[in-house]
């Protein structure tokens, strides 16, 4: 067995505790495991962990953040910090919960591990899950309240060097089935949606300023076998450019994360193997602000990290593509919205690679109700010393989004 594998098989939490069939949401901790994380916390909540303590929380730290935080040169920081915050239950919508438990008693996979019924049905289709598959297709379902807009404002680091480069987007992005809150429920009708779309993807470039007014629109479609449709307006050519399928392992902008990354996994499930790991009780920020997080120039980590407990599903994810990128992935699922807090990516000869982090909260959605959608992230590249951070100011969540936002006219309409 590989060390890389024995690292993170040795921070796997071993009690696997299922939840009654159908029942949902399912809280990272409950009864007596839940008394322990409390007990725990007396001694570490609020507290500043760095280099000088990290030993005594390791068993609570991925090996990429422990890392990190124990050689922070890497990163051209003198110091790399996080905060421990209490863990805290998820408030998800109603609607959410609803689809959840009506739905996934009849949830089930065919002979190709295609989820019956796809694009019809809506929430999580396993909330009990027993294979990899299955713990595939609920991050997958997860619709982050439908809609969203939001604007990111991102450093590319060379921490080498220490040269920064800066963007914002703005971004707007629109689920079509799965939906649970915004109405129609739960697709967006066939007559609207002539071309089977699953989901879509709207960005404006406003800086830096050679990409000013570059737009992107990105569509996923219903058909698992239909590759998506990626599109670039350069403002600067006045020209639409549409991108092969093969170049979604290409480098986004600069950034270390390729297309294929976006969001923990964008792309159709049927790329992939599953293997279940196990369970692993780590440290992610789960409700960041995005106002505590702070990095000195040159420095391609985000301190501030406001880390609380959760009892992670985590799958080993392989791409059938034997000349993929990444020789393997670990998703690290968050067991009360089935959306990704972290994955780490391996080269092909197997080296810890990339960490990616997202830092989420929980924002006002549909009907004065709340969900959670991360606001911030990093994306770390151990082996070129290199970092991308970002923040998303989210503007809205569950609100409608003109379906022609997504039409390719638009993207020269949306320039300038």
């Amino acid at each position: 067995m590989k060390k890389s594998v024995m690292v993170v098989i040795g921070i796997l939490f071993s009690a696997q505790c299922f939840a009654s069939e159908g029942s949902f949401p399912v809280p990272s901790y409950e009864g007596e495991d839940l008394q322990k994380v409390r007990l725990w916390e007396k001694t570490w909540n609020n507290k500043k962990i760095t280099a000088e303590n990290v030993d005594q929380v390791k068993d609570f730290v991925h090996e990429g953040v422990y890392k990190a935080i124990k050689d922070p040169g890497i990163f051209r920081a003198k110091d790399i910090w996080f905060e421990v915050v209490p863990y805290r239950p998820y408030t998800l919508s109603k609607g959410f919960i609803e689809a959840t438990q009506k739905n996934s008693v009849s949830s089930r996979l065919d002979d190709k591990d295609m989820l019956v019924g796809y694009g019809t049905s809506s929430g999580i289709p396993f909330p009990q899950p027993k294979t990899g598959i299955e713990m595939a297709w609920n991050f997958d379902s997860n619709t982050r309240g439908d809609s969203h807009h939001e604007i990111q404002f991102g450093t590319v680091v060379d921490c080498k060097s220490g040269f920064e480069r800066t963007s914002e987007q703005h971004r707007w992005e629109l689920f079509w089935i799965g939906r649970y809150d915004v109405p129609p429920v739960p697709v967006i009708e066939k007559e609207k949606n002539p071309r089977g779309i699953a989901r879509s993807f709207f960005q404006r470039m406003a800086a830096p300023a050679d990409f000013i007014d570059t737009t992107i629109l990105e569509i996923k479609y219903i058909e698992p076998k239909r590759g998506e449709d990626l599109w670039v307006y350069t403002a600067m050519f006045r020209r639409i450019r549409r991108y092969a399928n093969n170049q979604r392992t290409d480098s986004i902008d600069g950034t270390d994360m390729i297309y294929d990354d976006q969001d923990g996994w964008y792309t159709h499930l049927i790329h992939n193997t599953y293997d279940y790991k196990g369970r692993a009780d780590l440290l992610v920020a789960r409700h960041q602000d995005p106002e505590k997080l702070e990095k000195a120039e040159g420095q391609g980590y985000w301190n501030g990290i406001q880390r609380e407990r959760a009892n992670h599903w985590v799958l080993e994810v392989k791409n059938k593509d034997k000349n993929y990128i990444y020789s393997r992935q670990l998703w690290y699922l968050d067991p009360e919205t089935w959306q990704m807090n972290f994955k780490v990516m391996y080269n092909r000869q197997g080296q810890l690679w990339k960490m990616y982090e997202l830092f989420y909260d929980e924002f006002p959605s549909y009907g004065g109700q709340t969900t959670p959608i991360f606001n911030s992230e990093h994306i770390i590249d151990f082996l070129r010393n290199h970092g991308s951070t970002s923040i998303r100011n989210i503007q809205s969540v569950g609100k409608d989004i003109p379906l022609t936002q997504f039409q390719t006219q638009a993207l020269n309409v949306k320039s300038y």
